[in-house]
């Protein structure tokens, strides 16, 4: 069912039209091939099903994320053709002309499977010509090292649904990386035309016009519910109702990703015509979560997390969080 506000949303996105939509969210540091949110989901699903047994490609994999992140947080505030200039005439420079994290790569080979000079060149590409076609060594690896697992083929498919699925745009790479085959996914969104692409791209996945307020699923229905930079675009009561449905259709885990999240006491709501742009607070966002039926509850700080990892990174929005929730009696 949709609501009077989910109507709204979906006029608010429908205006700027498919193609559009197809892409805009693949751009730049929320493309899911370098987005350190999108990389950390996937790795949540494979130390699930397989626990720790690719911690080294996942660590792999965020040090690349934080490569291009840091490169593209340059391009922002206009220092990237500096840096990229400085990774080019250098084998690792001169003690405090690249940061740490960047030097390693030099003096140890942190990753076999790319290098700065060349991850720079792309991104330089990407910036003119857009990232549509941006490709990561990561989504080899993947494929590679699912394929040399014996019971891959024959692991039970976990139940899961994404809110707010937009144009497929995570689960492209879900896809992509190989670890899709072990989702038995739905995804949701209000917007008509988001659904519409998702189903042309993935004609054999479950893609449904939804409110994420009033979702049309049973109790218990899916073993994780997932969303990616939902929650700060609703209403007060959109939000309640949200982290609700959230909850109610949920068996096991809530995945969720925010990029506003902060100590703040309390939430600031701001709206903009129909739309809204919270800053949420952790304190009322846990509470809400504990009152609707969770009682484990894991806030993962991505910048903390990438700049304790890789020391000088500077993260590009210190709100960006990762919320892992269970839900009070699973199994998890």
């Amino acid at each position: 069912m949709i609501t009077q506000e989910g109507s709204a949303y979906a006029a608010e996105w429908s205006r700027h039209g498919r193609e559009y939509l197809d892409s805009y969210l693949i751009q730049e540091v929320e493309h899911p091939a370098v987005n350190p949110q999108s990389v950390l989901m996937r790795a949540f699903l494979m130390d699930r099903l397989f626990p720790g047994q690719f911690s080294p490609l996942v660590e792999e994999e965020l040090y690349f994320s934080a490569c291009a992140c840091f490169a593209l947080l340059g391009q922002r505030e206009g220092w990237f053709p500096q840096l990229f200039a400085r990774v080019e005439e250098t084998d690792g420079g001169v003690d405090g002309e690249l940061p740490e994290f960047l030097q390693r790569e030099f003096h140890q080979r942190t990753s076999s499977r790319f290098e700065i000079k060349a991850l720079f060149e792309e991104l330089a590409k990407c910036l003119t010509l857009g990232f549509e076609f941006f490709q990561s060594p990561f989504h080899r690896a993947w494929n590679e090292a699912i394929a040399a697992v014996p019971s891959a083929e024959t692991m039970k498919r976990l139940r899961s649904l994404e809110l707010a699925c937009g144009s497929a745009n995570d689960y492209r790479f879900f896809d992509h990386y190989g670890q899709a085959a072990f989702l038995d996914y739905t995804g949701v969104d209000v917007c008509p035309e988001n659904i519409d692409n998702a189903r042309a791209r993935y004609p054999e996945v479950d893609f449904q016009v939804d409110d994420v307020t009033k979702l049309d699923a049973d109790d218990d229905d899916y073993d994780v519910v997932m969303a990616f930079d939902l929650y700060e675009h609703l209403s007060p009561t959109g939000l309640d109702a949200a982290i609700d449905e959230s909850v109610r259709v949920c068996r096991d885990e809530l995945w969720l990703s925010f990029f506003n999240l902060s100590e703040s006491p309390v939430h600031e709501f701001s709206q903009e015509g129909n739309y809204y742009w919270n800053a949420l607070s952790i304190t009322e966002l846990t509470e809400s979560l504990q009152t609707s039926g969770c009682d484990r509850i894991e806030i993962i700080s991505l910048q903390r997390e990438l700049e304790d990892r890789f020391p000088g990174y500077r993260h590009y929005n210190p709100e960006a969080h990762i919320v892992i929730a269970g839900v009070e009696g699973s199994s998890e």
